[in-house]
């Protein structure tokens, strides 16, 4: 059984490594890793806040959206654009005029009628600068509260619409979009971009940039152990960076210098979303 020697602290791991932070905790680093397509993603998300159109961003769950479009938010020029950013998809339609009315400077109202004119007070408070309403996890927003939404952009009226708008979600959404209750916000959605997950050579420049990012500038991967790893997380950014982390606190557990398929198949027991890529031949027990 491990001893309390054999369980390094962070502090540990990291001194182990040589390293300033964790590499692949999911948080948002100074320079992001930006594949092609993200930065394909990026050139629409910028259009759209332009033209304050309507876009959708879907891709597989843990692929790297909501990351994207929160470097993205938080590189917006201040003096034209403000990005509301709800993340709250449970809300209802009242309950979404309440929280963007608040995220507007306003004071929310339990009325439905107080808030829309609250959110139009602070809309005109901007006087120049560019609302970019984003709402996550968008394919669990009721019907009624994605109407509030179009409602309230004016997507039915001739004039400039209120706010621009980025709909994050699963590969779903468009086709929950489809259907006859969310018709109208489908049909004016102006750009529909799905990110997918990184190919094995983006996998493997992201994992280098990421060690950069926290001091590293070597390889701690093996050729075998780098491929074990881009192979089982298929490219999900978030499996990436939880098999990275296992396999990087494993071997430091371990005092090795280099991150071996060994350690990659202890990772693999420890992550549910990969525990089915383990090899038969090392299924051993759960955990050590």
């Amino acid at each position: 059984m491990p001893t309390a020697k054999n369980k390094p602290s962070i502090e540990d791991v990291l001194h182990h490594w040589g390293a300033r932070t964790m590499p692949f905790c999911e948080d948002r680093p100074a320079e992001p890793f930006l594949s092609e397509p993200m930065r394909e993603g990026l050139e629409l998300l910028d259009q759209t806040a332009a033209l304050r159109s309507v876009m959708l961003l879907n891709g597989l769950n843990g692929v790297g959206k909501s990351a994207l479009v929160s470097y993205w938010a938080h590189s917006l020029e201040p003096k034209q654009f403000l990005p509301v950013v709800i993340t709250h998809a449970t809300l209802s339609g009242v309950g979404l005029l309440w929280s963007l009315a608040l995220r507007l400077g306003q004071e929310p109202s339990t009325r439905r009628s107080e808030n829309l004119e609250r959110i139009h007070n602070g809309v005109r408070a901007l006087a120049k600068v560019i609302p970019v309403l984003v709402l996550d996890e968008a394919q669990h927003y009721s019907a009624m509260a994605l109407e509030e939404v179009r409602l309230l952009l004016g997507l039915n009226l001739p004039q400039q619409p209120l706010f621009a708008l980025v709909l994050i979600g699963d590969t779903y959404l468009l086709d929950t979009l489809r259907l006859q209750s969310r018709r109208a916000l489908f049909s004016r959605i102006a750009v529909s971009y799905q990110l997918p997950p990184l190919n094995p050579q983006q996998a493997e420049a992201y994992l280098r940039h990421r060690l950069e990012q926290a001091g590293l500038h070597r390889d701690c991967f093996d050729p075998a152990a780098l491929n074990m790893l881009t192979s089982a997380s298929d490219g999900i950014c978030r499996t990436l960076n939880l098999l990275a982390t296992a396999a990087w606190i494993e071997a430091a557990r371990q005092k090795a210098d280099t991150i071996t398929p060994d350690h990659l198949q202890v990772a693999l027991r420890r992550v549910p979303m990969a525990r089915e890529k383990i090899t038969p031949a090392a299924a051993g027990p759960a955990g050590r």
